[in-house]
């Protein structure tokens, strides 16, 4: 098996399961998590905000060699969480696209723009990253009930 470039959801308990939180996963050969990419909100010290209503817009890569639930959350490896393959290839290939996806978190957390639970959240952050990669979300992670926000093109510096 070659390395993968996953969409994943995660169904929000607090909202029923209804709504969900979405990211994006760089996985090895054996199907292990290397590296994670979630939006959402930061709190004041920079860490990220689990149960956010306001604050900074942010993505945050997560490193999963040098884990800190703190300030880099993981969604991928919840039992509930769902994911769908959005490139699967050799290591050079995905590293370059995972190198584009990083740019596009780094212009998100430098965009000044605010999180929205209904406007600009982690769904709008997990479509931008997935664009910024060539990649197209999947059909089946998006919509505005169950993952709002997912619709929201962000509106970014040019790189």
């Amino acid at each position: 098996m070659n390395h993968r470039i996953l969409f994943g959801s995660y169904p929000i308990p607090r909202f029923a399961g209804i709504a969900s939180h979405n990211f994006v996963v760089w996985t090895d050969e054996k199907g292990r998590p290397l590296y994670e990419i979630n939006g959402g909100a930061a709190n004041a010290d920079g860490s990220f905000n689990y149960c956010a209503i306001r604050g900074p817009l942010t993505a945050v890569v997560t490193d999963y060699a040098k884990r800190d639930l703190v300030y880099y959350p993981e969604f991928y490896v919840r039992p509930t969480s769902r994911t769908t393959v959005l490139l699967e290839s050799g290591y050079a290939s995905i590293a370059a696209r995972w190198r584009a996806a990083v740019d596009v978190a780094e212009r998100i957390r430098l965009s000044s723009l605010r999180y929205s639970f209904l406007i600009q959240n982690s769904n709008s952050v997990a479509t931008a990253i997935a664009e910024g990669m060539g990649l197209t979300p999947p059909s089946a992670a998006i919509g505005r009930v169950k993952a709002p926000g997912s619709h929201r093109h962000l509106v970014l510096d040019p790189a």
